[in-house]
């Protein structure tokens, strides 16, 4: 897998990805979407899905992996490959519309919050 990191930066982001884990004494991460328990490889993809961050804590989502990046808190969250090709039918608990990720590249680490980037409506929370 290529990473849209500049040449070296995604070794350092795999390092950064599993010390995090490590931290919270944990091999595995769940989907934040189905909470389907997701193994962590040593190499990239590091999970069968895509990893994202964001600098605040959904309470709704209750897999998180607290973690700091340039001295900031963040909460690394994973979502499945099922959930993002649409297996599972992942829609919005207020405006009931679908949930598309497919267009998310499977097997990176996105550094802003793939769920709230593109809200379905104004108060979107995303439920199963």
């Amino acid at each position: 897998m290529e990473d849209d990191a500049q040449v070296g930066q995604g070794e350092d982001l795999r390092k950064f990805i599993l010390a995090a884990l490590s931290a919270s004494h944990r091999n595995v991460v769940n989907c934040a979407l189905c909470h389907r328990a997701l193994p962590v490889f040593e190499q990239f993809p590091l999970v069968d899905g895509t990893l994202f961050l964001s600098p605040s804590r959904h309470d709704e989502i209750e897999y998180d992996v607290p973690c700091h990046l340039q001295g900031r808190l963040m909460h690394l969250y994973a979502v499945c490959v099922d959930c993002l090709e649409g297996v599972h039918k992942i829609i919005c608990i207020k405006c009931k519309s679908r949930w598309d990720g497919s267009w998310h590249q499977l097997g990176t680490m996105y550094t802003y919050d793939i769920l709230a980037a593109s809200p379905c409506c104004q108060v979107s929370t995303i439920h199963k």
